[in-house]
């Protein structure tokens, strides 16, 4: 599976996060100033591709995705998050985010989310994306 884009497959994504099984991946970075993010995008784009058909990866750039991501700006850098079905199962931010987090959910401690972060998941999923 590749990664997908908001902007260039939105129907594709909210189709694929209407499966009940649908587990999404997705990591916010910014690849033209955030060291650690350029670093970990190879190993994320590797696991994407060796992701199950259930699941869907997003790569979510702060400055290409800005109007996707609603002006929200973390404190810190990357950010990752895991939702299963429609839950929020799983989020790691900053020094946490490491390459074994992306093929083992098990070392996935139990972060909450940001605070600010939009609902990733209803905003791939609403209709003013997937057209």
């Amino acid at each position: 599976m590749t990664m997908l884009d908001p902007w260039h497959d939105a129907a594709a994504i909210a189709a694929r996060l209407a499966a009940p099984a649908a587990r999404l991946v997705v990591l916010i970075g910014a690849e033209s100033w955030c060291e650690r993010c350029r670093t970990l995008k190879p190993a994320f784009e590797s696991a994407a591709l060796q992701a199950g058909q259930d699941e869907t990866w997003i790569w979510l750039d702060l400055e290409d995705h800005a109007d996707f991501l609603d002006g929200f700006m973390p404190d810190d850098l990357p950010i990752l998050v895991r939702y299963d079905g429609p839950v929020l199962s799983g989020a790691m931010v900053g020094r946490a985010v490491t390459a074994a987090a992306f093929t083992n959910a098990q070392v996935w401690p139990a972060h909450q989310a940001p605070a600010g972060l939009p609902d990733l998941r209803a905003r791939l999923m609403a209709a003013d994306w997937a057209m």
